[in-house]
């Protein structure tokens, strides 16, 4: 009898970390070439927060595409005649696809605030600026919402021109929920699309020899008047 109790109590506990809600709050703060990411993670008592600079992220992955086309010994953009690796953008896409569907459709976003504020060279050109994001909101909107489920009530756009200087900066206060099962089980789908795909994991284990080869490479510097041995 002792172990039918211990059974339905680890089944109770197993439920309640399944509805358990975890939500994700989104801040991005964008100014012309600058931008920064904050990520803000509550399940119940846990908290996790992270600053993340994108300008800093995007400097980085063109370098990794440099040297990724010096690799391959592709053409560089203009003369791109295939893609940079065997599994790339779409395919990768189609594998974890499933999963990421499940996921998006699980998803609640009682918050999503979005403030643009777009400056040209004169009034004619911050007013045509303005009317063009006034276009790209609401299409990102119509997106989301047939990705995720917006609520209505916590939707706010504003687009604002600015007349005095070029200008673009960008402010977006988003907030995601889902619970905890149904997050596992979206990780576990894509995981199970990414073993069943032959072409996934030859890609992935490509890269990680690739980021080996480039990690073996990395010697310390042994000066000038030093041999390969470090010794004088």
């Amino acid at each position: 009898m002792g172990w039918l109790i211990g059974a339905g109590a680890v089944l109770l506990a197993l439920a309640a970390l399944a509805l358990l809600p975890v939500r994700v709050h989104l801040t991005l703060a964008q100014a012309n070439l600058q931008a920064s990411l904050r990520v803000d993670v509550r399940a119940a008592f846990l908290r996790l927060i992270r600053e993340i600079g994108l300008s800093e992220k995007a400097a980085d992955a063109l370098e990794q595409v440099w040297h990724r086309w010096r690799e391959r010994g592709e053409p560089l953009p203009g003369g791109v005649r295939e893609s940079i690796a065997p599994m790339d953008g779409a395919r990768l896409a189609a594998v974890l696809g499933p999963g990421l569907r499940y996921l998006a459709r699980a998803t609640r976003c009682p918050r999503f605030r979005l403030r643009l504020e777009v400056g040209g060279a004169d009034a004619c050109d911050s007013a045509l600026l303005a009317g063009l994001g006034w276009s790209g909101a609401y299409i990102l909107l119509a997106q989301l919402g047939r990705w995720l489920r917006l609520e209505p009530g916590g939707v706010a756009v504003a687009v604002v021109p600015n007349f005095q200087r070029q200008l673009l900066r960008t402010d977006l206060d988003c907030i995601l929920s889902v619970r905890l099962g149904q997050a596992t089980l979206a990780v576990a789908m894509m995981l199970r699309g990414v073993m069943r795909s032959r072409e996934a994991r030859a890609w992935l284990r490509d890269t990680r020899r690739r980021k080996g080869d480039r990690s073996g490479e990395r010697t310390p510097d042994s000066g000038p008047d030093e041999d390969g041995d470090g010794k004088p």
